[in-house]
């Protein structure tokens, strides 16, 4: 009937524009008030104990002053352009693998730890005359509903310090794009990182600005700026790498409690992700190496499928990410507790690598990674000598050595596992670096060139450590690496 069929279409149309009315209402309600979208002291005080901190540990003013430090290495009226880390999903799905993890670039300049944000810092004359324009996403009511809330316009300005705070849209476009007409100085970004923004903002900003000769083959590279800030470590920083190796450590003794003869090298590697899991980190560092007999010889082993069997070596490369903030230690032991005579000489010559680099860190001027990488090859070398009977010398000459230490002596350490990978390692030490040191030998089980019972020993030792009054400060300490002591906490894991 006409008149129904009336009736029901004004219906349709009042619930559909009630239907509108309501995501309306929504969205400006949720712009009215600062949504944070992440942990804040008023919402978890058990993680930030203080209102100045923006996120555990880091405070507002921290974060500005490292935003200031990028502006004083950026030249006059120039720009940068950070952007946060996409969301990773399931292949073919769209569920998330996991917790988030940012962009450790972005989080630095910023405390946010969320995707589809952008940061646009634009330097003035002076490094005190700094804009700081940050981006976030468009309210979503069903993103809401689905993924919980997430930072909006006003938590950009009210809590996250910027001086402007945009949702995504043709007004945050236009804003990215005159500040790269304005940009006299050069433009920053790391063009590769530039794709992650899935809304475009920062394509269409582009390509707006490239009428005005602004094209990405002259965007300079930013990570030569952000790495070398985050090298040095601030105090604060270097307390959150502590607690973060202090979890690893007592994580590290419910894998000893785990790791007896006729356990797995699953169960062991359960067992100290647990842990982590329940000392409060976000995740792994990496996924986790736990390779017994012939897998300690694999650097990277990541099946850790196998029986934990008895005159057995277990290898376990493991940390974690506490707070923004990795750990990464390397221990090895014997599974029934007891050391062969050819497994305590392996693990003799390793020793004395790592202890000859702890002592050797100083600030010189002079003295790097690279230097006690060659002083590990030349300690290892010696002890290599004396396990294949001929000389160091040969070994080091022939490249030899290479075959059982085929990897580096270290790497930098800090919100990445490989942190801050531009700089070199042949960067002399300064105060407040934190890097590893992870001396290893391996001898394939299959190495018919070696005495037999050598064979499928594999042997690393990693701690992490900091550069404090120009000396090596070893953060795993308690973790023992003397074969006696560790021994005796693989007896008592509660010890540690």
């Amino acid at each position: 009937h006409p008149v129904a069929m009336l009736s029901r279409a004004r219906a349709g149309a009042s619930i559909t524009h009630h239907g509108f009315t309501l995501a309306l209402a929504r969205a400006l309600s949720h712009d009215a008030a600062a949504v944070a979208g992440q942990p804040t002291h008023v919402t978890h005080p058990h993680l930030l104990l203080s209102a100045r901190e923006l996120t555990p540990g880091i405070t507002r003013d921290e974060y500005a002053a490292r935003r200031r430090a990028l502006a004083v290495g950026m030249p006059r009226n120039s720009v940068a352009v950070l952007v946060a880390a996409p969301k990773l999903k399931f292949p073919g799905t769209i569920i998330p693998s996991g917790k988030y993890r940012p962009d450790a670039d972005f989080a630095y300049a910023t405390g946010v730890t969320q995707p589809e944000c952008a940061c646009v810092l634009e330097r003035g004359d002076t490094a005190d005359d700094v804009k700081y324009t940050l981006i976030v996403p468009e309210y979503d009511a069903r993103y809401a509903t689905w993924d919980g809330e997430r930072i909006n316009a006003k938590a950009a300005t009210d809590v996250f310090g910027a001086d402007v705070g945009l949702a995504k849209g043709e007004a945050a476009a236009g804003a990215v794009a005159t500040a790269l007409r304005n940009a006299k100085g050069g433009v920053y970004a790391d063009v590769t990182k530039l794709a992650w923004d899935e809304s475009h903002i920062l394509q269409r900003a582009f390509a707006s600005a490239e009428l005005d000769g602004v094209t990405r083959g002259n965007v300079r590279g930013l990570t030569a700026l952000t790495h070398v800030l985050r090298w040095r470590k601030s105090e604060a920083e270097i307390e959150l790498i502590r607690q973060s190796v202090e979890l690893d450590m007592k994580a590290f003794a419910r894998a000893y409690a785990t790791s007896g003869v006729g356990s797995s090298e699953a169960a062991v590697m359960a067992a100290h992700e647990a842990a982590c899991r329940i000392g409060g980190a976000d995740r792994l560092a990496y996924p986790s190496v736990v390779g017994s007999g012939a897998g300690a010889c694999v650097v990277h082993y990541h099946p850790n499928d196998k029986i934990l069997r008895d005159g057995d070596l277990l290898l376990m490369d493991a940390g974690c990410e506490l707070n923004g903030y990795v750990s990464d230690i390397t221990r090895t032991w014997p599974i029934n507790g007891k050391w062969t005579s050819a497994q305590e000489d392996v693990y003799g010559a390793v020793l004395d690598a790592h202890d000859a680099c702890v002592r050797a860190v100083r600030v010189d001027h002079e003295t790097s990674l690279a230097h006690l990488h060659r002083l590990s090859v030349e300690v290892l070398a010696h002890g290599l000598a004396k396990l294949l009977k001929t000389s160091a010398q040969s070994l080091i000459r022939s490249g030899e050595y290479t075959k059982y230490y085929p990897h580096s002596v270290g790497h930098w350490l800090g919100m990445d596992t490989h942190d801050v990978p531009t700089v070199s390692i042949a960067t002399p030490f300064e105060n407040n670096v934190v890097f590893t040191i992870e001396p290893g030998l391996y001898f394939r089980h299959d190495d018919l060139d070696v005495p037999r019972d050598l064979r499928g020993i594999g042997i690393r030792i990693e701690d992490d450590c900091v550069v404090q009054s120009g000396a090596c400060a070893v953060l795993s300490s308690a973790l023992a690496v003397d074969p006696a002591r560790a021994l005796a906490q693989l007896a008592s894991p509660s010890t540690i």
